[in-house]
C-alpha cells in the first residue's frame, strides 16, 4: 500500500519559503564576495540613517500614497517629497537600536535589484518605478499571505504618510487645521 502524497499547500510553502531563504543568502554573500557590502555604504549627505537607495524608495513611495502630490506642480511637489523625507529619516535616527537593525533589513531587501523584482514585484529602479507600480507592490504585501510582508508594508506605509502628513502645506489635504492658537 503506498503512503498518501503530502499536502500540495505545505509543499508549496516549503519550496516559497526555501525560495526566500535562498534568495536572501545570495543577496547578502554576493555583496561580500565582491568588497561591496550595504553596510559600507554612509547615510545619504545631509542624512542621519537613509541610505541613497533608501531615500529613493521613500521618493517613490511617497506619490503612491500621498496621491495629492501627482496633482501639484514639479516644485511644489519636489519641496513636499524633500521635506517628508527629511522627516522619514529623523524618525528613523530616534528609533532604538533594534528598530532600526530591523528597518535595516527591510530596506536592504527592498534596494537589492533581484530581491526587489522577486518580493516586491517592482523590475525598475525605486526611482524609475510609477506611483502606480508602487501601489500595486504595496497591495501585494497588504494582501499577502505571509505576515513579515503584511508588516513590511504597513511599516513603509506608515513611516511614509507620517514623514508627509507632519509637513504644515500638507495639513489641509488631511484636514487638519492645523494647532490651536
Amino acid at each position: 500500500m503506498r503512503a498518501p502524497p503530502p499536502d500540495a499547500s505545505r509543499r508549496h510553502f516549503l519550496k516559497v519559503g526555501a525560495g526566500f531563504s535562498a534568495a536572501v543568502a545570495c543577496a547578502a554573500l554576493f555583496p561580500t564576495l565582491t568588497g561591496c557590502t550595504s553596510a559600507d555604504t554612509p547615510p545619504q549627505p545631509g542624512m542621519a540613517f537613509l541610505r541613497p537607495a533608501d531615500a529613493a524608495l521613500f521618493r517613490a513611495l511617497l506619490p503612491a500614497i500621498a496621491s495629492e502630490l501627482e496633482t501639484l506642480g514639479a516644485p511644489a511637489r519636489e519641496k513636499r517629497i524633500a521635506e517628508a523625507v527629511k522627516n522619514i529619516d529623523g524618525t528613523l535616527a530616534a528609533m532604538g537600536q533594534n528598530g532600526r537593525n530591523e528597518l535595516r533589513k527591510l530596506l536592504d531587501l527592498l534596494s537589492s535589484t533581484p530581491l526587489r523584482w522577486a518580493v516586491a514585484g517592482v523590475r525598475t529602479s525605486w526611482d524609475k518605478a510609477t506611483p502606480d507600480q508602487v501601489r500595486e507592490f504595496l497591495q501585494r504585501w497588504r494582501a499577502s499571505r505571509f505576515a513579515t510582508l503584511n508588516a513590511g508594508g504597513v511599516v513603509l506605509v506608515k513611516l511614509t504618510s507620517v514623514g508627509y502628513f507632519v509637513v504644515p502645506d500638507t495639513w489641509s489635504a488631511s484636514g487638519y487645521p492645523g494647532p490651536n492658537p
